[in-house]
Order: C-alpha cells, then structure tokens, then sequence
C-alpha cells in the first residue's frame, strides 16, 4: 500500500508527507495527528529508497522514541526497524561515549543526579563566606547559561564570579568523572562546533524533530549543527510550551526562518483527539496568551461533543473522596475501564491519597510522579548505595556517600582524605581500603572513615536482597514503622525495570554484575530523564506536566484552585506575566489530554476544586498558612477563560447524590 493511500491532498498530513523542501516547520495543535503525518512522511522516504538508517527521528521523551520506533516496525517496509529513533539527549550521549570524543573533551559522560552534586558546592569553598543557597544559584546559573536568548552567547559566565565558580564546578565534575545533565548537549555541542569536520554533522539525510519548543536552546543548537545541510522537519507547538523551569525555548519554533533560512510552513490546527466541545474550550483559554503561531484550534466534526463537569466540594478530603466514588462507578457502569482513566494532580500529596483509596475499593491505580522521584533523603542515600554496588569505582556515589549525613558533607576530612590520595597516586576507595587494612593512618578523618564502614556493610546488604527478593530491596531503607510515601516512586519504577529486566542466573558473579550495571543505568536514566511508563491496566494518576504526550477517554484534574495553577513561585525571578501564560498553557495541556471517538465513549473531562483545606495539608504542599486550622481557597482563575463557553460549577456532593 502506497504512502498516500487514502490521503487528502489538501491535508496538512498530505502535505508535510510529500513535501520536498528542505526546511519545514510544523506547528501543531495537541492531538492533531502530527506523529501519524511524520510516518507517513517515513514511509515515503523509505518507499523513495532512502535508505532506513540515515532517517533520524529527535523525540523530547524515551516513550516518544519508543512509540515510535514501534510504529514504525509495523511498517511493511524491508528495514523499516533500521530507522533510528531517540531523544536529543541520548543521541548527545552516544557521540560523548566514543573512546576519541571523550579524550578530546576530557570529561567522563556519567550523568549526576540533581542530590549528587551537594558535596562539590561544599568542597569547592567559593565563593568564600557565601550561603550554600547563594552557590546553589550560581549553579543554576551555570546550568541555564547555554538557554540565554538568540541575542546572547550561550554558555559564557558574565562576571569574574561566574567564571571562576564555573571553573572550581567543572574541575570538580573532572575529578569524579561525571557529568550534569545539564552539560551533555552542551560539551556535545561545543565539540561538533570545534570540529567542523565530525562525521557526525550532516550524517543523516533526513531529520525529524517532535517537540521543538520543549527543547532549550543549546539543543535547538544541537540539532542543527548535526543536521549540516541535511532535509530536516521541526514539529512544535509554541502552545504546549511547559519546561521554561527547565530553560525551554519555545521562541525557537517563531523564529525557525532567522535559524535556517527559508522554510515551508505546514499547519496542524484541526484537533482530532479531543471531543468538539473541549476543543472548542481549549481554544478560549489559550487564545488569551500573546504571541502564538498557531491561531484557533478546529473542533474535528465527527467527534462528539464530550462531556465537561466543573465540581467543586467543600473541602481537599471530600473532593479525594467524591473522585473515587465517582470513578468507581464509572468503571462498574462499564463505561470505561481503569486504563481509560487519567487523574491529573498539582500536587503528589492529593495523588497519592487517591490512589490508595482507589486501591482500597479494588480498582488498579499507579502514580508516577517522576519529578519528585528522588526528593527525599532516605531515597537520595539508596539510590546512591545502589550506583556503588554496580559501579565499584565511581567517584561520584561514594563522595555522595561519605558524609551525606552531615551538613557540611564532612568537606574537611574529605579534603584531607583527597589530599593524601591525590598524593600518592591512589583512588580515594583505595586510600580507604587501605585505612581500613591498617596498611595506613590519616589523622582526623574518623567520621569519613565510619561512613565507608557503614557504607561497605549496606552495601552487602543490599547485593543479597536483590538476589533474594529484587521487588522488595528499598525495604531496606526505612523501618516498618515509617510510612515513606517518598519511596513510592522509585519503587514503582525499579519494580518496573526489573521485571523487564530479570536475573536469570544468580550463581555466575560475572553474569550479575552486568545485571547490575543494565538494570541501575536504566534506572539512573529514569530519574534524569523522567518518563511515563508505556504498559497501562490501570488509573493513571500523575502531575499536569507529566501527562504530556498522554492521552485518556476520561481526564479528571483534581485540586484546580488559585494557590496550585497558577502556582506563582515566592522567589521567582521571572516576569508575572510569563509566568501565568506558562501556567495557561500547562492547563491547557492537561485538558486536551481527553479522547473522543466517532461512536464509543464521547469523552469526559472532570475540573474539580475544593474552598477549604487544613493548614496541615496546606503547609505540606507549601501553602502559606495562618493561625486558622484551615485555610480559604478557591477555583483557578483560568476558568473564566472559558468565557461564554464556560459550563456552570456543581457542588461536588449535590452530583454523588443524583449518580
């Protein structure tokens, strides 16, 4: 079957499918049918005898990439399954790994966690007499440099301070071999700028980039170093812009012309996931940002109109409990199945509880709130005593680990500990190890050498779990007693990784430490990247950013009052005004999340609220509370962007009774 068969000519599927030019830009809408033009598009490369491996598809997310590459192994192409698809970070990566790149770089493509970088804010002592928080900002600082707008230079420090915190930062990150995750593309990109010559530059014949304008401009830069004088097609939608907090530049996709010349532009705007209504909803609320490319949204005709309810309950308890019940039934009206249902939350403390009521009422939930992953602690230390078990002899984990129980990150002795190492040509492990062996003595460094103890005996420990009951091994880490809702998501994901991922043979030690290594990388790239897993049989409950990409019959958005969304940080540097359309658009995500269908379940989407919370629940989600033992809320003033359109609210309590 031919690559157009059944096409519209005059459809923008058609026309970003067939197109020749070399630049394109298309800007569409969510659920507009942008990934099934981009295989269409494949399919007519592949059918002109591009040969399969020199396409690349640049996806924002690994389940995008995953998606993809499934879609296109049913393709019924020979050597369909040899086009390449993956995200930007790790296409970054692979270029980093190879043995010539990493000598001329000098750095070590091992990516630290957000918690790992603590100790090197206090080993590198500058600038002197500073806040750990001041420090912490000329780190973000450093980490945001390569997002600056078109106007500026990317990655340079702008005063001596800057210059030389960057300097202490980096030397540090040589020293334990590691690397940000914030650095990847850009020492990628430097290198390919340096070098000119690299194969890697105009190596594919045809890129294909989802999700521009979630890209931060050291990846935009990235993309089109490597793209040389390539075809390339720029998918987007300045509209779905919601990582600003992580330097998104959705000014790219407006100013694709200023970046590579002349383009064809190929427009998306008729909204084939979402029912008429919703469609028609989201448009009112997003025409109230400024500067948009994409215009009004277009309801398509044979969706039906779906179904809106604005509830609002008396309380945060009531609104958890009314959800439920009304989910439940739903699912014995067999209306929908648990998979069917997403609930969106802006904060976990209200997903989690929902969660487990569903789960006390026998229906199927999970959450995955995969940005909150490794806040805690407790699950900061476990995480790095499981990178240590697999990689004996990395820097980064072990200083993480000798002294994460003091404040000061024992910064003393570790310098001590350094000193006498880096003198004798010896690995801070080895110095250790010798301590330990009575084969030396350094002085003062008690406290250093306790936490090795300590950390070899976990360590122990935690191999043997693993090899006993892999499911259970974070057990560890905290008494029975406790109640570690902050473990919940990494658990959630290594119970995932594993069971894809089992030890089959646990008597061959070599066989288990390459276990160890695949399963701790796929879960060290989880946290550092975050995803949404691909597998669904039950109720998807998760934050409003991490739904992107997803999609339900029956979408409900809990907990929409003025406090949470927008969410206006106390110390944010930003514009107000940059701040709330963000904002809109992350609502305006989260509601074109919700699927229609020509003659099956017409779509439903639930915004609840509620007017009063406790200022205990208040102030664990960083409300800020008075002397009352509960605090006055009310509903997100996105509503009434609604405008006419806008559905009447009902009390939550009134609807359960007439269910």
């Amino acid at each position: 079957m031919n690559w157009n068969y059944g096409l519209d000519p005059e459809s923008a599927t058609y026309k970003l499918a067939s197109s020749d030019s070399r630049v394109i830009r298309s800007v569409a809408g969510p659920g507009s049918g942008k990934s099934y033009a981009i295989k269409k598009r494949i399919i007519r490369l592949l059918e002109n005898s591009i040969k399969p491996e020199k396409i690349l598809a640049i996806t924002f997310t690994r389940t995008s990439a995953a998606d993809l590459r499934r879609e296109i192994s049913n393709i019924n192409i020979s050597g369909c399954d040899k086009v390449i698809a993956r995200t930007v970070h790790s296409h970054a990566l692979l270029i980093l790994h190879r043995s010539e790149i990493k000598t001329i770089v000098s750095r070590e493509p091992r990516m630290v966690i957000e918690h790992e970088i603590a100790p090197a804010l206090r080993d590198i002592e500058y600038p002197l007499e500073t806040s750990i928080k001041e420090r912490e900002e000329l780190l973000e600082t450093y980490k945001s440099a390569w997002a600056n707008t078109q106007r500026d230079e990317p990655g340079k420090p702008k005063n001596d301070t800057e210059e030389e915190f960057t300097n202490r930062i980096v030397s540090w990150l040589k020293y334990h071999q590691g690397m940000l995750v914030g650095e990847v593309i850009p020492i990628a990109l430097r290198y390919l700028q340096d070098n000119p010559a690299s194969s890697e530059i105009g190596k594919y014949d045809v890129l294909l980039v989802d999700e521009y304008q979630d890209l931060n401009r050291a990846e935009q830069e990235f993309i089109k170093i490597i793209t040389g004088n390539k075809n390339i097609v720029i998918v987007g939608d300045d509209d779905q812009s919601i990582y600003r907090f992580k330097n998104a530049h959705p000014e790219g996709i407006r100013e694709i012309e200023t970046f590579y010349g002349q383009c064809e532009n190929i427009i998306f705007n008729e909204i084939r996931r979402c029912p008429k209504f919703i469609t028609r909803l989201a448009s009112s609320l997003i025409s109230k940002n400024s500067n948009r490319t994409l215009g009004e949204l277009v309801p398509y005709e044979k969706n039906q109109e779906g179904i809106v309810n604005i509830f609002q309950w008396f309380n945060n308890n009531q609104e958890i409990d009314g959800i439920v019940k009304i989910i439940k039934s739903e699912i014995e009206k067999k209306l929908v199945m648990p998979e069917d249902i997403l609930v969106l939350s802006p904060r976990r403390l209200f997903g989690y509880r929902i969660k487990d009521k569903l789960i006390l009422n026998g229906i199927a939930a999970k959450s995955c709130f995969r940005e909150d992953i490794i806040k805690n602690k407790k699950v900061q230390r476990a995480y790095s005593l499981l990178f240590l078990l697999a990689f004996p002899h990395d820097k980064i984990s072990l200083r993480y680990l000798l002294g994460c129980k003091a404040s000061d990150f024992k910064k003393e002795q570790y310098k001590k500990l350094r000193e006498y190492a880096d003198n004798n040509n010896l690995s801070i492990r080895e110095t250790l190890d010798l301590i330990l062996n009575e084969k030396i003595n350094i002085p003062n460094i008690k406290g250093i050498v306790n936490d090795y103890r300590e950390i070899l005996n976990d360590i122990s420990v935690i191999r043997r779990r693993l090899l006993e009951d892999p499911e259970n091994v974070f057990e560890y880490f905290y008494k029975e007693s406790e109640i570690e809702i902050d473990f919940d998501e990494i658990i959630s994901l290594f119970q995932d990784i594993i069971t894809d991922c089992p030890c089959e043979n646990k008597e061959d030690d070599e066989y288990i430490a390459n276990w160890l290594k695949n399963i701790i990388l796929n879960l060290s790239e989880s946290i550092s990247l975050p995803d949404i897993p691909e597998d669904i049989e039950h109720v998807r409950i998760m934050s409003l950013h991490s739904s992107k990409g997803l999609s339900a019959k029956f979408v409900i958005m809990i907990s929409i009052i003025d406090d949470l969304i927008p969410y206006i940080p106390k110390d944010t540097k930003d514009e107000l005004y940059e701040i709330i359309e963000e904002q809109r658009r992350l609502f305006y995500v989260a509601m074109t999340r919700c699927k229609s269908s020509e003659n099956e379940y017409p779509g439903r989407l639930i915004i609840s609220s509620f007017t009063s919370i406790s200022t205990i629940d208040a102030s664990r989600i960083g409300l800020s509370t008075g002397k009352s033992k509960y605090l006055k809320t009310q509903v997100s003033k996105f509503l009434d962007d609604f405008g006419k359109l806008k559905p009447n609210s009902i009390l939550g309590d009134r609807f359960l009774e007439s269910m």
